[in-house]
């Protein structure tokens, strides 16, 4: 077991994989988020030379960790057609009203119930809001290991302020520093991963860390989502920060795999327009139901 305090200072550059992993995984918990964000998520695919696009708006709720969506892309909005390849409905109080006829739509992955904060396990607990302070990240690190204060320890008096104070009990995987690199015109370290155990569950190959900040700049992960067959092909995953906190900018992936009857050459999720603000109108209209004859599943993270 090893602790790590985080300083309000810049760090000088470090050798050791694991103290450069267990600092990007620092900046990921201490990080905060508003209590909502809306965005909009625009799926790509690439078949045979042919891109297809399909438009989607969203929120998410830090506090109750929940997407939501609305479940009808721009395009199917704009060129309805049936047959329909979800069922959809709009919830009033204990009942529902349907939207569509089941219909094989312009979902190519599927409905994307995604959030631009998803951490790809390098963050321990839920994501924090900004109405959460020091003390609370502390509570979320040790209500998750299970266990209080390192006995014993004490922190070195350095007169710099410590932001947080994260105690890792093990590591999921083995961690190499392969290079540092130049990344948008600064350095990062280049790690690389093997897991130790759950290689389905930690898919982290290559993590690119901002070797000032400690930001997690672009990863690979080996397999991406839950249903379907984008599993056993990597994805390329960047990343951006807004207002200090990170947010997944792109998730693509460059290798062929089918889904459903389709088979696609490449993939793009993008995200846009990523917004500290109330979820607006449409994201009441989250309730659906895919057929699984002629739909393809929601696209979901772990």
């Amino acid at each position: 077991m090893f602790v790590l305090a985080l300083l309000a200072t810049d760090q000088t550059a470090l050798t050791q994989p694991y103290a450069i992993f267990a600092r990007t995984e620092a900046y990921w918990q201490s990080a905060r988020y508003p209590k909502e964000l809306s965005y909009g998520i625009v799926v790509s695919v690439w078949e045979r030379g042919n891109q297809s696009v399909a438009h989607y708006h969203s929120s998410y709720d830090a506090r109750t960790d929940k997407v939501r969506i609305a479940a009808v892309s721009d395009e199917e909005l704009a060129h309805p057609y049936t047959p329909h390849g979800i069922n959809f409905s709009i919830k009033i109080l204990n009942g529902g009203i349907p939207a569509s006829a089941p219909q094989r739509t312009f979902d190519y992955l599927g409905v994307p119930v995604l959030a631009p904060n998803y951490s790809f396990t390098l963050r321990a607990t839920p994501p924090l809001t900004v109405e959460m302070d020091g003390a609370d990240l502390v509570r979320e690190i040790r209500r998750e290991f299970h266990g209080p204060a390192p006995p014993g320890h004490v922190q070195p008096d350095t007169g710099l302020k410590t932001i947080a104070v994260v105690t890792s009990i093990s590591s999921h995987y083995v961690v190499r520093l392969k290079d540092v690199e130049s990344v948008d015109a600064h350095n990062d370290y280049h790690l690389t991963l093997q897991p130790i155990h759950e290689p389905e569950k930690y898919r982290l190959r290559d993590v690119w860390v901002n070797a000032s900040s400690f930001a997690t700049d672009k990863l690979v992960t080996q397999g991406n989502f839950l249903y379907g067959g984008m599993g056993g092909v990597p994805w390329t995953v960047s990343f951006e920060e807004i207002s200090g906190a990170p947010y997944i900018a792109s998730e693509y992936t460059e290798s062929a795999f089918s889904l459903d009857q389709y088979h696609y050459d490449a993939a793009r999720i993008t995200f846009e327009d990523v917004k500290p603000e109330a979820a607006p109108p449409f994201s009441n209209l989250r309730t659906f139901d895919v057929n699984a004859l002629t739909g393809v599943p929601p696209l979901l993270e772990p």
